[in-house]
């Protein structure tokens, strides 16, 4: 397994995994699939690392992660008897999480790592999980990664630390001025700046770079209220003007647009709608 992550989101696992203690449940999100399972490998590292600063990734333990061979983390698996890429309960329950309360082998945390949980886990079996994460047994972590972390349970992201993880950039200078001006517009007292920002978008290909460009500077934000720091200007601008909620609320309905220029969509009545989406989510009280 090898750990490959972009300078912004090695310093968003850093920043967390280097704090005085981990959460006893992570859910990471966002940006693609190699980047969450590196993100997650790289707390993995630091949870069971023997150095002053960890993670060191050198380190016995460090390498054993790395390797997949550390006995004190357990990476459940898609049951064989089933087509649906799932892991059945009975696997769940008796397989792994009757382990949850016998003391790490070699380390001091034992770690369950659930990639693509959101794809691995059904409703029944997050339930079940839920009862351990309530109550933890001492010295372990959970660590889901997810796309979205609302494809977990309300109940279970309600009892876990998550981190959004930043979108590899490949924003060209014209789609980040506009997500700039889109910014400038949401957070303003009227609507008027950002409907004249909004209409100017005239071609699909523009509204997806401009929209894309903004969610990443709504999970910018997000991450910079859980105390992660950027240098974003736009970012720091909305998570001093919208609470979590809000914002999370946004990057909804921009995934959503964004969604819609796969169809047939009418431009303009999009942009107008959106408009209408963004003032309804941050004026409403």
């Amino acid at each position: 397994m090898e750990i490959s992550l972009t300078k912004e989101n090695e310093r968003i696992i850093l920043d967390l995994a280097r704090s005085s203690r981990l959460p006893h449940t992570i859910i990471i999100e966002g940006d693609s699939k190699p980047q969450r399972d590196s993100a997650a490998l790289l707390l993995a590292a630091s949870a069971v690392c023997t150095a002053q600063e960890r993670p060191c990734l050198h380190c016995n333990q460090c390498r054993k992660v790395l390797e997949g061979q550390h006995p004190d983390m357990l990476i459940p698996q898609p049951s064989k008897k089933l087509k649906s890429g799932i892991i059945s309960l009975q696997e769940l329950r008796d397989g792994f999480l009757s382990q949850a309360s016998i003391k790490p082998n070699e380390a001091d945390t034992k770690i369950y790592l659930f990639t693509d949980a959101d794809k691995l886990l059904r409703e029944d079996s997050q339930n079940t999980l839920l009862k351990i994460i309530e109550e933890p047994p001492q010295s372990i972590l959970f660590l889901f990664t997810v796309e979205n972390a609302k494809a977990m349970l309300p109940t279970v992201r309600s009892r876990a630390h998550i981190i959004t993880l930043a979108r590899t950039r490949t924003t060209d200078a014209q789609s980040e001025e506009i997500a700039v001006s889109i910014t400038d517009g949401v957070v303003a007292l009227y609507e008027y700046d950002l409907l004249v920002t909004l209409s100017k978008l005239t071609k699909k290909e523009q509204i997806e770079a401009a929209l894309t460009a903004f969610t990443e500077k709504l999970r910018l934000a997000l991450s910079f209220q859980s105390g992660v720091n950027t240098d974003d200007p736009s970012a720091k601008k909305l998570s001093r003007k919208l609470d979590r909620t809000r914002m999370l609320a946004l990057i909804e309905v921009t995934l959503s647009a964004i969604q819609k220029l796969k169809t047939n969509v009418n431009l303009q009545l999009l942009t107008t709608w959106l408009c209408t989406q963004y003032r309804r989510i941050t004026w409403q009280k």
